[in-house]
């Protein structure tokens, strides 16, 4: 996972600290943990965690993510590994 520089400098910190991948791990964590907090499903949130304050991008990428696990899937989209 890679965060964005340009609009996560608040939650990366400095640059340095970003190029860590650790750090770049765990800050991805908790911005998708916040996501999933704050959606019933896990489809929401990923749009939610790509572009948390555009509303309508963030709809258009959970769209695209559904397509996408459904192609490689048959899975359904309901409750993945115990998740919502």
């Amino acid at each position: 996972m890679q965060i964005s520089w340009r609009y996560h400098q608040n939650v990366l910190g400095s640059a340095w600290a970003a190029l860590d991948p650790y750090h770049n791990l765990r800050v991805a964590a908790a911005l998708l943990r916040d996501c999933l907090a704050a959606h019933d499903h896990w489809l929401p949130s990923a749009g939610c965690y790509h572009a948390p304050n555009n509303a309508r991008r963030a709809e258009r990428y959970s769209q695209r993510v559904q397509t996408h696990w459904l192609r490689l899937t048959d899975e359904p989209l309901g409750v993945v590994d115990g998740a919502p």
